[in-house]
């Protein structure tokens, strides 16, 4: 399966390595196809650098980085055009999330992004056969299998 992980899922995977979102990662990356682009890798990078995240939870810079360079190493990147269409209208900063999926024809956008599990991103997403869903409900689904 192509999987692609918003941001907000890495983040919970990279600040809580024993939690869901990192065993659901490790299966992603071992078993299945990670899809990933740079804007996600970018928007990961900084919010893993905000000084309130990296002070509660003692990650230096190095450690983030290394995070984020494995996860580019591991995932299938895809490029996204530099004119984005509008897909996530009430936080347009999410587009490139869903592109990602998208155009990397992945299966699954896994978020928690209130935003993208609208009804008109989801419908969006499913004409392009990207089903949404949340990593706890992903995560159910592949130890299943």
């Amino acid at each position: 399966m192509r999987v692609t992980c918003d941001t907000n899922v890495l983040v919970r995977a990279a600040l809580t390595p024993a939690g869901a979102a990192s065993d659901l990662l490790e299966i992603i990356v071992r078993d299945h196809i990670l899809i990933a682009s740079l804007p996600i890798l970018a928007e990961l990078l900084e919010v893993l650098q905000r000084p309130r995240l990296s002070n509660l939870y003692r990650l230096d810079t190095r450690t983030i980085q290394r995070f984020v360079g494995q996860l580019h190493r591991t995932a299938t990147i895809v490029p996204l055009p530099t004119q984005l269409p509008a897909v996530v209208l009430r936080d347009p900063r999410d587009n490139p999330i869903v592109l990602t999926a998208v155009l990397g024809i992945a299966g699954v956008l896994c978020t928690r992004d209130q935003h993208l599990l609208d009804p008109s991103v989801s419908g969006f997403c499913a004409s392009h056969g990207v089903r949404l869903l949340t990593d706890i409900e992903l995560l159910t689904e592949l130890r299943q299998r």
